[in-house]
């Protein structure tokens, strides 16, 4: 463990903490929403409402809690991919979920642009084409292609590994990476540079631990920066074999960390020694006076709700 992990949040830290959440100050309407809010048998599918507006099948696991709570799950990772994402562009949405940051995603690049949600998991993956269907019908939103695979550095079957009593509370922890004692299932997997030939304005990785073989997939992008800006976790603090990767690419890589008034762009330093969750966000980009200036306003406009557009 990194003393960056072992070190406990000061009281300072512990008190903005407390007081950081903007999905309550900027909606303050999410309050109630939360009163209201009904608990879920584990294992039962649920319908919640995102800060934007869309609906949302999921399981009660910390994002659908998070969701029904909040409006949102990992805020900083969602203001960031909402304010990065252009319309007309296209964006890949890599572990996908139940496709809540493709729904995000969406909304950004508009009705021109394209999202490719991939996703490993049967039932998750099951979970994910309902949600695109529900968005499809009921908000005409028609640019995600959901694909059941996982990226990686090779394309063909890989064991992907599920802790049953961690799955059991968080749908999230299924992973291409070993895990000991794990339920096993083969699950087809993909390379980038084999799906992509165009550029890609957002990629969102998170592929649990399995970050590097995704991004060895897409070295000739990489090399090319056909992908502008790419979205994902770090568990330790920079330089990691993920960043040295995508610096040796020509990448700058910055950290994104959550404001009360919006989202702090720094050096990787800096937020892991600021954290107030785990792990920060970091931003791989190929764009960096762009990516400063998209994410150097105030407010949050992941929090911001849309009129429902009811023609096509």
């Amino acid at each position: 463990m990194s003393e960056h992990a072992q070190r406990p949040p000061s009281a300072i830290q512990r008190a903005y903490r407390f007081v950081n959440r903007p999905y309550y100050w900027y909606r303050p309407s999410q309050l109630a929403l939360r009163l209201r809010a009904k608990s879920q048998p584990d294992g039962v599918l649920c319908v919640v409402r995102t800060a934007w507006g869309a609906h949302l099948y999921c399981w009660p696991d910390p994002l659908g809690q998070a969701v029904a709570r909040t409006g949102v799950y990992d805020l900083t990772v969602a203001e960031t991919l909402a304010r990065l994402a252009a319309p007309g562009e296209s964006a890949i949405d890599a572990g996908a979920n139940v496709g809540l940051m493709s729904s995000l995603l969406a909304r950004a690049v508009g009705p021109q642009g394209h999202v490719t949600s991939f996703e490993p998991h049967p039932m998750i993956f099951a979970t994910l084409a309902r949600n695109v269907a529900l968005w499809d019908r009921e908000e005409h939103v028609t640019v995600i292609a959901a694909r059941q695979a996982a990226v990686s550095a090779t394309a063909g079957t890989l064991p992907l590994a599920v802790d049953p009593q961690a799955f059991a509370h968080n749908k999230g922890t299924a992973s291409l990476e070993h895990v000991d004692g794990a339920d096993v299932t083969d699950v087809q997997t993909v390379r980038l540079d084999d799906e992509v030939s165009g550029p890609i304005g957002v990629l969102k990785l998170d592929v649990e631990m399995h970050e590097l073989a995704a991004l060895e997939g897409a070295e000739a992008l990489l090399s090319r920066r056909l992908i502008r800006d790419i979205v994902f976790e770090e568990h330790e603090p920079p330089p990691t074999p993920v960043t040295q990767l995508l610096e040796a690419h020509g990448y700058v890589v910055l950290s994104i960390r959550q404001g009360l008034t919006g989202p702090i762009l720094c050096a990787p330093a800096e937020a892991y020694s600021k954290k107030l969750w785990d792990p920060p966000a970091l931003l791989a980009t190929s764009d960096p006076r762009r990516a400063r200036e998209r994410l150097r306003r105030r407010g949050w406009v992941s929090l911001r709700s849309r009129p429902r557009n009811r023609a096509r």
